[in-house]
C-alpha cells in the first residue's frame, strides 16, 4: 500500500479541498445563471458561495487561520438563513413561532464566536490558543446539533408531496452537517482535524454541492405545521446535544485548570444521567413537563386530530383480543387527562346508578347504588365537567347532592356525565392523574364532546343488547313449539292405544304392554308440561298463605338434601306467595349454591323479617361472583357460566318473585360466597302498607 510523506499529504489535502470549492463556487454559479428569483434560490446561491470559500480558505496554507475561522462563520449564518426560508416558503411566518427561539440561540452561539477570534491574537501561549480553539469546536458542535434538529422538522413536518420537493436539499443539508459534527469533534479530541478527515470533508463537499443544486433548481414551497410529537422529539434532541456538549464543556474546564478530576467527572456525568432518568420516569414529572410545553408552545392545549383518531380507534376494536366497551369507554376519556384508573355508572334496573365497569381502579369501594336520583338530576343540571376538589373545599347544594363515597375517596378528581339529547347514559369517574391540575375551558369542551359520542356509543350498544335477547327469546318460543309438537305425538301414541284397546283388550300381554305404555307416555307428559309451566306466561292470583320456614323444612329436610342443607329457625310468619313458583325459586338457588361449594361446605336457610316484608337468605361459602357479574350478567338471560346451562334459571327466578310482589337481592364476593335474599311481603301487611322494592334496602340498613 502507497505510504504518502506528510508534504505530499499536505499537497493532496489542498488539491482536495480547492476541487470541492471549485465544484461548490460552480453551483452557485450555475444556479445564479438561471435567472429566476425566490428568496430560497438567491440563499442557496449565498451558502453555496460561502461553503466554497469556507473550503478555499482550509485548502490553501497561507491564509490565516482566523480568516478561514470568520468565513466559517459567514457560511454557519448563510445555511441557517437558507433553512429559516425552506420552513417559510410560503410566506406563512406563524408556523416558525415554536422554532423561532431554536434559531435565535444558533446565531447568537455563531455570533459569539468573534471574541473567539480576537482571544487567539491576544493568547500567546500554546496551552491557552488550545483551550480558545476547543471552545470555538464545542460551540460548532452546538451549532450542527441544532441544525439536525431544524432539518429534523424541516422534513418530518412536510406534507409527502413537498417531501418529494425537498428530498435533495434536505438530504444535501443532513450530509453536511453531519459531516461537520463529526469533524468538529474529532478535532477537539484531537486537538486539530487530521489531513484524512480533511480530504473526506473535501469530497463530501462535493456531494453536497450537487444535491444542492438539485435541490435549488426545484421549487420547495411547503406549508410548515409542526405537530406536538414532532416539537417534543426536537426538544428532546436539543436536551441532549446541550447534555453532551455540557460534558465537553466541563472536561474542556478541567483541563484547562490543569485539575485532575476525570474519574471525578465521569461519576458526575453518570449520577447526572441517573437522576435525569429517575426524574423522567415519573408519570407526574412527565405530565408536567408536557402541560408547560403545550401551553406555552401551543394555542390549544390538544390535538384535537390525533384525540379523535385515538378515540375512535379505540371505540370501533371489534378483535377478540379488544376489550369491553365499558373499559373502552372509560380508558378513552381517562386518556384525555392523564387519569391511571376511572368507574363507569350505568342505570340500574331500580333507579339510580350502579357500578357497571372499572378500569385500573379495583380498590374503589362503589356501593351497590352509586348514584341515587338526586345526584343524577344536578350532574344533568350541571352538565358539564364536575371537579370534585372544589366540592370538596365548600359546602354547597351541589356538593350535597353528590354520595358520600365519591366525595371521600380522595383519589376520585373528577366525574363526566354521558349525556346525549338530553337523556343520560352513565356517568365516568376518574381518578387522580400523578399531576392534578385544574380542569379549564378545553378540557370541559373535548371532554364533553367525546362523553356525547360515548353516550352515543352505549345507547347503540344497549339497543342491541335488547334486539339480542328479543332474538334469543323468539329462538325459545321456537323451541317451545317442537315441546308442542311432542305433545302431539304423545297425544296420537296415546290415540293409538285407545284404538287398539277395543280389539285387544282380552289379550293379557297386550294389557301389560299397555299398562307400560300409560306409564312412560304419562311420565313424558308430566316432564313436558313442567316445562311448559316453568317458561310459559303464570297465572296471577295463584297466591296464598304460607310459611316459608315449613317449606323449606319439606323441600330440604330429606334426602338428597338432608345434611348438606342447614335451615335456621323461622318462627311463624307466613307471606303471600305461589307455593308452587317458590318451591321452583329455592330448589334453584339452592342447587346453584350446592354446585358453586365444596362437597363439604354446608349451605344455609335463614330468616328475617321487616315491618312488611319477610325475606328467605340462602348463604354459601363457594368461590363467589364479582361484581360486575352480579350487575350485568347474573339474571341476563341465556347467560351461563355452565358448560351444559340454558342461561334462564337465575332470570326465571327473578320474574318469578317479581310476579309474587317481592325482590331478590344479592350480596357476592369472589372466593368468599355468595348470599342470595328473597323478599316477599307478609300475608297480613295491609296493601297500603307495602312497601316498594327499592325501600326494602333502606328498610333493612
Amino acid at each position: 500500500m502507497t505510504q504518502f510523506l506528510p508534504f505530499e499529504l499536505t499537497v493532496l489535502t489542498s488539491l482536495a479541498s480547492c476541487a470541492a470549492a471549485a465544484i461548490c463556487l460552480g453551483a452557485a454559479v450555475l444556479l445564479w445563471k438561471r435567472g429566476r428569483r425566490a428568496p430560497s434560490r438567491a440563499l442557496t446561491i449565498a451558502a453555496l458561495g460561502t461553503g466554497g470559500a469556507v473550503l478555499l480558505a482550509n485548502g490553501l496554507p497561507l491564509v490565516d487561520p482566523r480568516v478561514a475561522w470568520l468565513v466559517e462563520i459567514l457560511r454557519n449564518l448563510s445555511f441557517l438563513a437558507l433553512i429559516a426560508a425552506l420552513f417559510a416558503a410560503d410566506g406563512r411566518h406563524s408556523g416558525l413561532a415554536p422554532l423561532r427561539p431554536v434559531l435565535f440561540a444558533l446565531a447568537v452561539a455563531e455570533f459569539a464566536q468573534l471574541p473567539l477570534v480576537i482571544l487567539t491574537e491576544w493568547f500567546q501561549q500554546e496551552e491557552a490558543r488550545e483551550l480558545v480553539m476547543g471552545v470555538g469546536a464545542l460551540i460548532r458542535m452546538l451549532f450542527s446539533v441544532g441544525v439536525l434538529v431544524l432539518l429534523h422538522n424541516l422534513f418530518a413536518g412536510a406534507s409527502p408531496e413537498q417531501r418529494e420537493r425537498l428530498r435533495h436539499m434536505s438530504a444535501a443539508l443532513v450530509l453536511a452537517w453531519g459531516l461537520e459534527l463529526n469533524f468538529h469533534a474529532f478535532s477537539y479530541m484531537l486537538g486539530g482535524a487530521p489531513q484524512a478527515m480533511l480530504i473526506v470533508r473535501a469530497l463530501t463537499w462535493s456531494v453536497v454541492a450537487a444535491l444542492m443544486f438539485l435541490g435549488g433548481i426545484a421549487r420547495p414551497e411547503r406549508r410548515f405545521q409542526p405537530s406536538r410529537s414532532i416539537t417534543f422529539q426536537s426538544l428532546s434532541l436539543l436536551v441532549i446535544g446541550f447534555y453532551l456538549i455540557g460534558l465537553f464543556a466541563l472536561d474542556a474546564l478541567l483541563r484547562g485548570l490543569d485539575l485532575d478530576m476525570g474519574a471525578a467527572s465521569q461519576f458526575l456525568a453518570v449520577l447526572i444521567a441517573v437522576v435525569i432518568a429517575a426524574l423522567l420516569a415519573s408519570p407526574g414529572l412527565r405530565s408536567l413537563v408536557r402541560e408547560t410545553l403545550t401551553r406555552n408552545l401551543f394555542r390549544h392545549r390538544f390535538d384535537y386530530r390525533l384525540e379523535w383518531l385515538r378515540f375512535s380507534q379505540m371505540m370501533g376494536a371489534h378483535d377478540g383480543h379488544a376489550e369491553p366497551l365499558g373499559h373502552r369507554a372509560v380508558q378513552a376519556l381517562a386518556g384525555i387527562v392523564d387519569s391511571p384508573g376511572g368507574l363507569l355508572l350505568e342505570p340500574a334496573e331500580d333507579g339510580g346508578f350502579a357500578l357497571s365497569a372499572r378500569w385500573q381502579w379495583a380498590e374503589a369501594d362503589v356501593p351497590p347504588l352509586a348514584l341515587d336520583e338526586a345526584a343524577i338530576a344536578a350532574l344533568m343540571q350541571h352538565e358539564g365537567v364536575l371537579a370534585l376538589d372544589p366540592l370538596r373545599a365548600e359546602d354547597g347544594w351541589l356538593a350535597r347532592q353528590m354520595p358520600r363515597w365519591l366525595i371521600e375517596d380522595v383519589r376520585a378528581w373528577a366525574v363526566v356525565p354521558l349525556l346525549l339529547e338530553n337523556r343520560m347514559a352513565g356517568a365516568v369517574v376518574l381518578a387522580r392523574p400523578a399531576y392534578a391540575r385544574a380542569l379549564d375551558w378545553e378540557d370541559n369542551d373535548l371532554l364533553r364532546i367525546i362523553s356525547q359520542q360515548l353516550a352515543a356509543h352505549l345507547f347503540e350498544h344497549n339497543a342491541q343488547r335488547a334486539l339480542l335477547e328479543a332474538a334469543r327469546f323468539d329462538e325459545f318460543n321456537r323451541r317451545m313449539a317442537f315441546v308442542m309438537h311432542d305433545i302431539k305425538n304423545l297425544a296420537s301414541q296415546l290415540g293409538l292405544t285407545v284404538s287398539n284397546a277395543e280389539k285387544h283388550m282380552e289379550n293379557p300381554a297386550f294389557r301389560a304392554d299397555m299398562l307400560v305404555t300409560l306409564r312412560n307416555a304419562t311420565s313424558r307428559m308430566e316432564g313436558l308440561l313442567a316445562r311448559l309451566s316453568r317458561y310459559g306466561a303464570r297465572i296471577e292470583g295463584q297466591r296464598a298463605s304460607l310459611s316459608p320456614h315449613a317449606l323449606a323444612e319439606q323441600l330440604f329436610g330429606q334426602l338428597p338434601y338432608s345434611g348438606r342443607v342447614r335451615v335456621g329457625a323461622g318462627g311463624e310468619m307466613q307471606v303471600r306467595a305461589d307455593r308452587e313458583a317458590l318451591e321452583q325459586v329455592l330448589r334453584h338457588l339452592v342447587q346453584n349454591a350446592i354446585d358453586a361449594s365444596h362437597a363439604s361446605a354446608p349451605i344455609e336457610i335463614r330468616f328475617q323479617r321487616t315491618d312488611s316484608h319477610a325475606g328467605i337468605e340462602i348463604a354459601d361459602r363457594g368461590s363467589g361472583m364479582s361484581a360486575e357479574f352480579v350487575r350485568s350478567q347474573l339474571f341476563a338471560p341465556f347467560v351461563s357460566t355452565k358448560p351444559d346451562g340454558f342461561g334462564i334459571g337465575a332470570y326465571e327466578a327473578r320474574e318469578m318473585v317479581r310476579a309474587m310482589g317481592g325482590r331478590i337481592d344479592v350480596v357476592s364476593r369472589e372466593g368468599e360466597g355468595t348470599r342470595f335474599t328473597i323478599w316477599l311481603p307478609l300475608a297480613h301487611a295491609a296493601p297500603a302498607d307495602l312497601q316498594k322494592p327499592s325501600d326494602m334496602r333502606k328498610e333493612v340498613a
